[in-house]
């Protein structure tokens, strides 16, 4: 087979290494480049919606996640001087799916777990420390100019898959803008050993917390307890990442000494984005490159996936003479729906839940919470929405 016979795929992530998979699968020949010299341990995404770990057993790489996360199937919607707002079990869904529960699991351990599945097929090329810098096409094909230790050099392919992050060269090759806006807080996060679950009895492995002034995340995982605190105004990111500026905001909200930091501790800003396109001839953009969203609700890294595995049965049509490019499109639909429509909006509402600073605005809020969470038909339909089934389905049935 001829070496541009294949399909380049831009960036190691999640959803990179997915999509590779899932052609690889269909005996289709994938190149994929990433740019950091080895595989690195990012402690990002943690959440593991229902879709998302059908998916990944439709991959065969499911059990991993499962054995060696934290299954979680249920989470809260908490108010930092009220206490438990809402409740959801991911129990009612149960006749929806077969993983009626969330599993805690960190990306960096499902990417060493895809890595090594990659080694099986002879047919997928990973490279390291390829930075990719723009993709160009034709009628015949698609290609990448390359950023390797010794200068560049232009790769050739079929087509170019854009996994390669929200600051994605390949989307900004194509001149395609990413339209939306970025909040004012910052998230400040630590992760920790202490047991939080001892401190707040009550509390759930999966908890977002409200607050005027200072809302927080709570997320059990297999090795620790992550906290993410909303930042304070004024405060730099050099003092926020302090531990005794650590040590004392966990005190403060736990109302008791003994949270240290281990693992992580990390600050980022928040941002809402969508390419205005996902598509553009023979190259496509998959997760990050496409879109990002507030990580309140867990569902960026899962979306990414949902994308990779979308554009994966797109380009096996194709490859397989069964589609013809224009399928592409339906691809560009289904996804930026989800991410316009479906995430976009639901991590908004999230966000917003949280950081709601008028008094009558959050006491309407935190009932309307309350209403949906005690009346079964409600909750239902709230977890269907909130665990990314509900928009899968809706966009998978467009045309």
């Amino acid at each position: 087979m001829h070496e541009n016979n294949r399909v380049i795929v831009a960036g190691g992530g999640p959803a990179g290494l997915i999509a590779t998979l899932a052609l690889a699968q269909q005996d289709i020949p994938v190149l994929m480049l990433e740019v950091q010299p080895q595989p690195v341990d990012h402690r990002r995404a943690t959440t593991f919606h229902p879709p998302t770990l059908e998916y990944l057993r439709q991959l065969g790489a499911v059990d991993s996640v499962i054995e060696n996360g934290r299954i979680t199937p249920i989470w809260q919607f908490r108010d930092r001087q009220e206490g438990l707002v809402a409740e959801f079990d991911l129990a009612a869904i149960k006749d929806q799916t077969d993983y009626p529960f969330r599993v805690q699991y960190e990306q960096m351990n499902l990417n060493k777990v895809l890595y090594r599945m990659l080694e099986n097929y002879t047919h997928v090329d990973v490279r390291f420390g390829h930075e990719v810098l723009s993709a160009n096409q034709d009628a015949d094909g698609a290609s990448v100019q390359v950023k390797i230790s010794d200068g560049e050099q232009t790769l050739h392919g079929l087509f170019v898959v854009g996994a390669d992050g929200s600051r994605s060269n390949v989307r900004r090759s194509l001149g395609i803008g990413f339209e939306g806006f970025t909040y004012e807080e910052k998230i400040v996060q630590y992760g920790t050993h202490f047991d939080i679950g001892a401190a707040l009895p009550d509390v759930s492995g999966v908890a977002y917390i409200s607050d005027p002034d200072e809302w927080c995340v709570l997320l059990h995982l297999p090795e620790y307890w992550r906290i993410s605190f909303s930042s304070r105004d004024g405060e730099d990111d050099e003092t926020a990442l302090r531990d005794d500026i650590a040590e004392a905001r966990m005190a403060a909200f736990l109302g008791q000494s003994g949270a240290t930091v281990a693992l992580q501790r990390s600050i980022w800003r928040i941002h809402q984005r969508v390419a205005d396109d996902f598509r553009k001839g023979r190259i496509v953009l998959v997760g990050d490159a496409a879109h990002i969203n507030s990580p309140m609700g867990g569902m960026g890294m899962n979306s990414g996936v949902h994308d990779a595995m979308n554009l994966a049965d797109k380009l096996g049509q194709i490859w397989r003479s069964e589609a013809d490019h224009s399928v592409l499109d339906r691809y560009t639909r289904q996804r930026r729906y989800v991410a316009q429509e479906d995430v976009r909006q639901q991590t908004i509402r999230n966000t917003k839940f949280l950081n709601e600073k008028d008094p009558a605005a959050r006491r309407e809020s935190l009932d309307a919470m309350r209403a949906v969470a005690d009346n079964p038909q409600k909750h239902h339909t709230f977890l269907m929405n909130s665990s990314m089934l509900a928009g899968l389905r809706t966009a998978n049935a467009m045309d």
